[in-house]
């Protein structure tokens, strides 16, 4: 017999039908039983493990993969899992595009949701768009565009996206994930928003299991009872405490105070201040100096101390002040 003549029948045979889904078909990319969509064997191939495959001129070196009855396309690749509806699978370029109710999952620790997805299993780099929604243990994001770094462990979002954890509900502009320890740098138009509070900030880090907010530059924290500036520090979105530095200072409805460094705890209603202290008490036209102080708030009260001074103008006179400890408290008008 002419040499390798039965193969030649065989694709004759083949290319006779060629056109004409094969439905139910159960296939592997590297399956030598499919000579139709038989990549050169590479042991990071991607694989399809189920779903019906056809051929279409129009894409000459894809083999398209559709759902079928048995349920949609699945793909693996490398401990990853991939599923949809439709999928062009490039077997030289080891590439995958995907198309309809597209879901990515990887162990139990990510699931990645799309109408539109992309795969490259040289890279293994995944891309979503399309109603993208990612989730790991802690937290969820949303976006409409969405990159996937598998060997880097990271997602991120160049067009705007959206962060929920327990408590908050993140946005920002730009946003990137490091999934493996939980952490999401955001930057451009930064905000926070909770039932008790919203932050804004240009440049933000969040980390979902604890629930703490790295703040950078221009910050605020805006509330019906208080208001913090600050262009360094942190906030739990958890506890309702914080820290902060560079610039800082605490907005009440009748008082403004400054400091170095100054924490906050809102659940007490209380805050202390250290080093350049200055509290402005504007119903009272008062002006404290120091290097401590603390603020309850609920109580009506400021402890001042280490070289403090009280500066208060009375008609068109100014009187200063000067102890070891300053103590304001007492109601509006009669305060001591």
């Amino acid at each position: 017999m002419w040499p390798g003549s039965s193969y030649f029948l065989y694709f004759c045979f083949l290319g006779f039908f060629l056109g004409a889904p094969l439905h139910g078909w159960t296939q592997n990319l590297v399956s030598e039983s499919d000579s139709l969509a038989e990549p050169p064997k590479k042991a990071n191939q991607v694989q399809v493990t189920s779903g019906y495959f056809e051929k279409k001129p129009e894409f000459p070196e894809a083999v398209i993969y559709s759902r079928d009855a048995n349920g949609p396309v699945h793909i693996v690749h490398d401990g990853v899992d991939m599923w949809c509806n439709q999928a062009l699978v490039y077997f030289k370029e080891n590439f995958v595009k995907a198309f309809g109710d597209v879901l990515v999952q990887q162990g139990d620790t990510i699931e990645m949701r799309s109408a539109y997805g992309e795969y490259n299993g040289n890279t293994s780099l995944a891309f979503a768009a399309g109603a993208v929604m990612l989730k790991e243990p802690t937290s969820s994001l949303e976006a409409d565009t969405l990159y996937f770094d598998r060997v880097k462990q990271q997602a991120y979002y160049r067009s705007g996206g959206t962060v929920r954890d327990t408590s908050s509900v993140l946005t920002s502009q730009v946003g990137k994930l490091y999934t493996e320890n939980k952490k999401y740098e955001f930057s451009g138009s930064v905000v926070i928003e909770n039932p008790e509070y919203t932050v804004h900030a240009p440049r933000l880090d969040f980390y979902s299991e604890s629930g703490l907010a790295y703040l950078y530059g221009d910050s605020r924290i805006e509330s019906p009872s208080s208001t913090i500036y600050c262009e360094r520090g942190y906030y739990n979105t958890r506890s309702n405490r914080g820290h902060f530095v560079k610039n800082s200072r605490v907005d009440y409805n009748q008082r403004i105070l400054f400091g170095d460094s100054i924490y906050f705890d809102r659940a007490l209603g209380y805050a202390s201040a250290s080093n350049n202290i200055k509290l402005i008490d504007s119903t009272n036209k008062m002006v404290v100096r120091g290097h401590y102080a603390e603020v309850f708030k609920d109580k009506d009260s400021v402890y001042i101390t280490n070289r403090a001074v009280a500066i208060s103008v009375q008609e068109q006179d100014s009187i200063y002040i000067h102890a070891d400890t300053l103590r304001v408290t007492g109601p509006p008008k009669m305060r001591v």
